[in-house]
């Protein structure tokens, strides 16, 4: 991995086009990268690549900090927002005005990841001395990360502009909204023919954490989930899951440890290094470590940004003594009297300052050291913990709630739980299910507003579980009123492309 992440972040800088600002699809390089003379060899169209790679590591993106976050678990309400900055309240109410910042930042940056696989998709098919196979790898690689943005938008906003050749300075920039079947279709064709063509492994260990046939199955279960095609989701689970590529590694800790990276467990992660002073490194373990804390323990800084909330806490299972069973709960949180898993010297107070936590608890699965540079440690995507539990619901969908029961138990068995019930009714069975995601994904992309989102289970979970519940004043929302509930379309967008019309619900432009 070394190699394929060395240089990615200055690559990725070199290959950033004008939709870094303001014009989210101007796609065409306008460095040395788009001279004529570039994609000649094998090293320029890896570079290139590489470019579309590096976007995953942007926090808007697939950084783990706008989407995971700030939407998927502040929404749900089993994280905590400790700053209270306007544009993350903004999410955590579900007011989601236009102008929101990190909605803004998302958009854009999913649609500079697009850009840059459009550029290496169109540019490297057109290489006549590359050998066919490299080609093939390389334009299968970026139908797969063009997949996976193109997820994203469609996830979280509904039908988008949907741009699948390079455009330049001179391309027209007003482009409709395809619809959401549209995208879909898009993202499906991308996953399937990524999927004919990537390894079911790299062989050579510089190319670790590049998209895999596994990856792709993954994400097209992923995909055909949302659209309902369940048994197309239990085929393409079941094709993950009897790779024999991919297990539960035992301690749950360890699936993030920055020393383990790429293990059995990931899938797909977004890759990041410490190296070379951390410039292809991520600011995780500082959003996550306890504001105030002494130097030893934190390095560069810490901001607890987003934290458990008591209500996620008191759900875990326990035992006779009211002691928590869930060991998901010991790899990856500590509160109050607990000690650091990797730096036993630093114990959360029993009395804790609010700048450490406001909850008294703290997440821990990216703050593994004090680190004087940013982190190396890797932003899980997809998890084979995730893949079970997406099988499992394909096959709950399909009448085989029993199979579906073997899998979430599954999860449990790794967790320390007892195994539940295998003669529960469809709809216990997926209640189950979405329990599991609950702990198992904390601060990941998986198992919170979207899972929920998609199935329609959202607003009954949050009244459920969120203590402010009321204060979010759903009846004055219309936007919640829609299935699935969209984002808005950012109004920057907007100032681009006077053909986006605005979702549902929203205010028009």
């Amino acid at each position: 991995m070394k190699i394929f992440t060395k240089n990615m972040m200055l690559l990725a800088i070199g290959l950033c086009t004008a939709s870094c600002g303001a014009d989210f699809l101007t796609v065409t390089p306008k460095d040395v990268l788009t001279d004529a003379n570039f994609f000649l060899t094998e090293g320029d169209a890896q570079s290139a690549l590489i470019g579309a790679y590096g976007q995953l590591q942007e926090e808007s993106t697939f950084g783990n900090v706008v989407d995971a976050a700030n939407i998927e678990w502040t929404i749900s309400g089993d994280l905590y927002e400790q700053d209270q900055n306007t544009p993350r309240v903004q999410l955590e109410m579900l007011t989601l005005p236009a102008n929101n910042l990190y909605i803004g930042q998302m958009y854009a940056g999913l649609y500079q990841g697009v850009a840059r696989a459009n550029f290496v998709i169109e540019r490297v098919g057109k290489m006549d001395k590359l050998g066919e196979t490299v080609k093939a790898q390389i334009v299968a690689q970026a139908k797969f990360l063009r997949a996976i943005y193109y997820y994203k938008l469609v996830n979280y906003f509904g039908g988008v502009p949907l741009v699948t050749t390079e455009l330049n300075a001179a391309s027209k920039l007003d482009i409709p909204r395809a619809s959401a079947a549209e995208v879909w279709k898009q993202v499906e064709t991308d996953l399937k023919e990524a999927a004919d063509i990537l390894p079911v492994t790299w062989t050579n260990a510089a190319d670790m954490g590049r998209a895999t046939k596994g990856a792709a199955l993954a994400y097209l279960a992923k995909v055909y989930l949302w659209q309902k095609n369940w048994s197309g989701a239990v085929t393409a689970g079941e094709a993950v899951v009897n790779s024999g590529v991919y297990d539960l590694l035992s301690d749950f800790r360890s699936v993030f440890l920055e020393t383990n990276k790429n293990n059995k467990e990931i899938v797909f992660a977004t890759q990041y290094s410490s190296q070379s002073n951390g410039i292809e490194g991520n600011g995780l373990d500082v959003r996550s470590a306890p504001r105030g804390a002494a130097a030893q323990f934190i390095g560069r800084g810490a901001n607890s940004n987003f934290v458990p909330q008591t209500n996620w806490i008191n759900a875990f299972e326990r035992d006779a003594s009211g002691k928590i069973k869930d060991k998901r709960y010991w790899g990856v949180i500590i509160g109050p009297g607990e000690p650091h898993q990797e730096m036993p010297g630093f114990v959360m107070p029993l009395t804790f300052p609010n700048g450490y936590t406001k909850t008294g608890y703290i997440v821990t699965k990216y703050w593994q050291k004090a680190s004087v540079v940013n982190s190396g440690v890797n932003a899980p995507v997809v998890r084979f913990s995730e893949v079970l539990l997406n099988y499992a619901e394909a096959l709950n969908e399909t009448g085989r709630s029993e199979d579906a029961m073997k899998l979430v138990n599954r999860v449990r068995a790794r967790a320390g739980l007892d195994p539940a019930p295998l003669n529960l009714s469809k709809d216990k069975t997926l209640d189950a299910i979405y329990n599991e995601r609950r702990f198992e994904f904390v601060w990941e992309p998986a198992g919170a507003y979207s899972d929920l989102n998609r199935r329609d289970r959202l607003i009954d979970f949050i009244r459920k579980n969120r203590a402010d519940f009321a204060k979010i004043e759903v009846d004055t929302k219309p936007w919640l009123k829609e299935h699935p509930i969209l984002l808005p379309i950012p109004l920057g967008a907007w100032n681009v492309n006077k053909s986006l019309v605005q979702n549902p619900g929203y205010p028009s432009f």
